[in-house]
């Protein structure tokens, strides 16, 4: 069940999104007239069959490819409160190809306050409903930016639940960035050195004592160039035999 907090973001959702429409015009290739029609249609739901391939499809196939997005959020948004996130748990998506951030002031505050709660609370939760690694791809993917993610890590007090799910995330992530193998979420380069460069300033403090010795002296490597790393790397598991 969602939080208080979540309930509300998803509400506030609703009161700017709910009952925008977008054309009912769209590649009759791929979606028949009817199911077309249902984007013009206020509130009316979209179920499986449509919701994933709509979020998911190129811009290309919609005449008004924005007003699409718009029009999907508060279902796409609904079953992200609901836990249901692994549902949109592909990338890319539709509310990453348009720039949302500028669109009007209310629409750009109601898509970022949800996000924010969501990862706020992904993070401070023991058991979360969706793991994290899995909320981080897709938020980035949803933000086109690593910032308002990394900004929320770094300000929780240390030696909690998100210094946990940092060691996961690290032991998750260290290795590809190192190769350079990050794929799914969006591989811009200036996204993998910025979370290169977090990890390298934040990690070591917050996992101190770690059970793996060879974790943290894996995120220090990330803070040299890409032929470094892969030769240090290469030295350092060769020395741990």
């Amino acid at each position: 069940m969602a939080s208080p907090a979540l309930t509300a973001a998803l509400h506030r959702v609703d009161a700017v999104f709910g009952g925008m429409t977008a054309p009912a015009d769209g590649c009759t290739y791929c979606y028949g007239e009817a199911d077309l029609a249902l984007l013009a249609v206020p509130g009316a739901p979209l179920g499986d069959g449509l919701l994933g391939p709509f979020f998911h499809e190129v811009p290309s196939h919609f005449p008004d490819h924005p007003a699409v997005v718009r029009r999907l959020l508060p279902e796409v948004f609904a079953r992200i409160a609901a836990g249901r996130a692994d549902e949109m748990g592909y990338m890319p998506t539709g509310l990453g190809r348009v720039a949302w951030r500028e669109w009007p002031a209310e629409q750009a505050a109601a898509i970022a306050g949800f996000l924010d709660v969501w990862w706020r609370e992904t993070l401070a939760d023991p058991a979360p409903p969706q793991d994290v690694n899995a909320v981080w791809e897709l938020s980035v993917d949803f933000h086109q930016a690593v910032a308002p993610l990394l900004d929320v890590w770094a300000a929780a007090p240390r030696g909690g639940v998100e210094d946990r799910h940092l060691a996961d995330f690290a032991d998750r992530w260290t290795d590809d960035l190192l190769w350079d193998y990050v794929i799914g979420w969006p591989a811009d380069e200036s996204l993998l050195d910025a979370l290169r460069a977090w990890l390298v300033e934040h990690a070591p403090a917050r996992l101190a004592g770690h059970p793996d010795p060879l974790l943290l002296r894996k995120v220090a490597l990330l803070a040299l160039g890409e032929e470094e790393r892969e030769a240090a790397y290469e030295e350092l598991i060769a020395s741990a035999g």
